[in-house]
């Protein structure tokens, strides 16, 4: 495997498309319909894909003579400011670091304010709470412990926390039937590992803070699944209950805030078409319909994971490389042999194509692939 700006583009363009895709999908109710269930089967498919912005020994190289050859040249000039000798692509490097640093810190702040806010709110006793909790619990199989806290500066129920889970409870006064209705479901994210999702989503956002299909994609991610909860909660309830459910929901939303943190999953934050397809998913509960469409889309979405890592475009300049390279070193550089003849890598960093062979680049190794490249070194 290696990591180059080009197979950094190609998996930038890849994500994009799967995501902008997605979300068109979403909007429309017969996709909830046919295939809701499986939408997720597409975003980890997304997620994997932009967490390897990397090119294989199999990928196979296509050329551009245009567009990638006036980008390549870019990337490669001077900036006409600053340190002598830097290029734009180190320039560019060094604000991508700067920015996930920046966003580290601005979670970092964030999370400790937060813990700093619930270390000062006290226990949630409305109810035989422990005793629903248990209730809970027993019905889903499984003995985690999880604490309630009054928060009074929230205004919608929320979970927080991967290891150690609090439920958040706002000053709203809810039913005991309601309230079993908002600790089940906070309990089913816990336990369906959708806070792991969470802070995922967040790292995501963090490392590539300055992509929007990034902050598309979570969106997409927080309301597929509080669709898959809702669905699942409400799968064995009459109309009537689904009913009651509806109007906790509506209950919450009214008083709904921005959560202070990224790193919590709240019971009612969305709006619009957000809010309404959750409905539509509770009522008509088309979300856990079962069959062989799993299969087919599972099989579908590899395909295209595959195809996505397959390919890669390359700046093509023919004979003429850009600069000039008296005598590369052999240590350092290397020829990848392919149909079309020779990439060249001068110190490691691809710099381009030649059709035969020439005496600048005698010397060099050639090899099959980058991991035959990756084996040797």
């Amino acid at each position: 495997m290696a990591l180059t700006p080009t197979s950094l583009l190609s998996s930038l363009i890849s994500s994009a498309l799967f995501t902008v895709s997605i979300w068109m999908l979403l909007r429309l109710d017969v996709t909830l319909k046919t295939v809701g269930r499986y939408i997720s089967v597409f975003l980890a498919v997304n997620v994997i894909r932009i967490l390897l912005p990397v090119e294989f020994g199999f990928t196979i190289t296509l050329s551009s003579r245009h567009i990638l050859t006036e980008l390549r040249d870019l990337w490669l000039s001077e900036v006409s400011f600053g340190i002598d000798g830097l290029t734009v692509g180190e320039a560019l490097g060094y604000l991508w670091i700067a920015g996930v640093a920046g966003a580290v810190l601005i979670r970092i702040v964030q999370h400790l304010c937060f813990v700093h806010m619930l270390g000062k709110c006290t226990g949630y006793f409305r109810y035989d709470i422990r005793a629903v909790i248990e209730r809970i619990n027993k019905d889903f199989g499984k003995a985690q412990h999880f604490k309630v806290l009054l928060v009074p500066e929230m205004r919608s129920p929320a979970i927080y926390g991967l290891v150690q889970p609090k439920i958040l409870m706002p000053g709203n006064r809810y039913t005991e039937k309601e309230l079993n209705f908002i600790l089940r479901h906070e309990m089913m994210h816990f336990y369906h590992r959708d806070m792991l999702v969470k802070v995922l989503c967040e790292v995501l956002c963090i490392i590539y803070w300055w992509n929007p299909i990034v902050y598309l994609l979570r969106r997409i991610i927080a309301r597929v699944i509080e669709i898959n909860v809702d669905c699942r909660l409400t799968a064995g309830l009459s109309d009537e209950e689904k009913i009651e459910y509806l109007e906790c929901i509506v209950k919450s939303m009214k008083e709904g805030a921005r959560p202070r943190t990224g790193m919590m999953i709240m019971f009612a934050s969305q709006r619009g078409s957000a809010m309404k397809q959750r409905f539509h998913c509770i009522l008509d509960n088309h979300w856990l319909d079962k069959g062989r469409k799993g299969v087919y889309i599972t099989v579908s979405s590899c395909l295209l994971f595959l195809a996505s890592i397959s390919f890669i475009v390359e700046a093509d300049y023919g004979a003429d490389i850009p600069g000039t390279f008296d005598c590369p070193s052999p240590e350092t550089s290397y020829l990848i042999e392919s149909d079309r003849g020779y990439e060249v890598y001068i110190e490691g960093e691809w710099m381009g194509w030649i059709k035969e062979m020439t005496e600048t680049f005698a010397e060099l190794k050639i090899y099959e692939d980058l991991e035959d490249v990756t084996n040797e070194n």
